[in-house]
């Protein structure tokens, strides 16, 4: 068997389909609570992205005698610094080369990357939803975390003047499963679907769509941080990838989600001096507070 046949499972083309399989999944959660922008462009270090939203407008009333005054349209600048560039590597020894399979390298080392990759952007979103950043904020203690509790979290968004479409809120495995427990929830003539008890899921309350993460040992330590409700508007999220380069062999492909656009270089090339073969995935990102009023805390005094 010739070494091109042995040595496909490293080759970019091959392994970027498998990532795309790893990711589509995990990043689905990120999309609903921050607005994202993924983009194949290239980019460096250092470089800035703007984005803005426009602050609140008020109703008047006409008279004649002014007629119609307009009021001073106000928006408010957002600058993302793409601050870090970020990559997840792994090696490769001759002889893993020529034995390892297709199937292998996905389930023992394209899993963990990819999901290296995606925790990287959770950790940016979580570090920065601070009580310094974001006032806003619902609590309760484990015991008291249900379905009520979503309820006061829908009516806080509401008064925030949150739109009602494409609500959604993030939560930690521990606030999740507090959730799961309640039996109003878990009932089936309670919420029409047997899907909580059967799968886990929780789905829509509210009108809220709640998703489950875990990874929130990523936010501020001491506030006790457990949920992060939004309509996309309070964070900002910018990744690029990095130029290819010109020499020194080797091979550097974009690889895409075609769901949320999040995009990555894959770069595959054999050290000679050191006799290995290395795959690494790298990106350059960014993340910066949006509208500080559009996400609100959930705040679990107790966990």
């Amino acid at each position: 068997m010739s070494n091109s046949v042995l040595n496909q499972g490293l080759a970019p083309q091959f392994v970027a389909a498998e990532t795309l399989r790893t990711l589509v999944p995990m990043l689905q959660p990120l999309n609903k609570i921050v607005t994202t922008d993924f983009s194949s462009y290239v980019a460096e270090k250092g470089q800035v992205v703007h984005t803005r939203y426009a602050d609140a407008f008020s109703a008047s009333t006409y008279d004649r005698a002014t007629g119609f005054v307009p009021a001073d349209a106000v928006s408010n600048d957002v600058a993302v610094t793409l601050a870090d560039h970020n990559y997840v590597a792994t090696a490769f020894t001759d002889t893993e080369v020529a034995t390892i399979s297709l199937d292998m390298l996905r389930r023992v080392f394209i899993a963990p990357m990819a999901n290296a990759t995606v925790k990287s952007l959770f950790d940016g979103v979580l570090a920065e939803t601070t009580a310094a950043n974001y006032a806003k904020y619902v609590t309760s203690n484990k015991v008291g975390f249900n379905r009520v509790q979503i309820a006061n979290l829908a009516t806080a968004m509401t008064k925030a003047n949150l739109p009602f479409a494409d609500r959604a809120l993030l939560l930690s495995p521990d606030a999740f499963g507090q959730l799961l427990q309640d039996a109003s929830v878990a009932q089936y003539l309670s919420i029409g679907d047997t899907s909580v008890i059967r799968d886990g899921k929780v789905g829509r309350l509210h009108g809220i769509d709640i998703y489950e993460y875990n990874g929130f040992d990523a936010a501020p330590a001491g506030e006790h941080l457990n949920g992060i409700a939004s309509c996309q508007q309070g964070h900002v999220i910018v990744t690029r990838v990095p130029a290819a380069p010109t020499t020194g062999g080797g091979e550097q492909v974009t690889v895409s989600d075609p769901d949320s656009g999040f995009a990555f270089s894959l770069r595959s090339w054999y050290d000679w001096t050191k006799g290995l073969s290395n795959l690494s995935a790298s990106w350059i990102i960014g993340q910066s507070v949006g509208n500080p009023n559009a996400a609100i805390r959930v705040v679990i005094t107790d966990l």
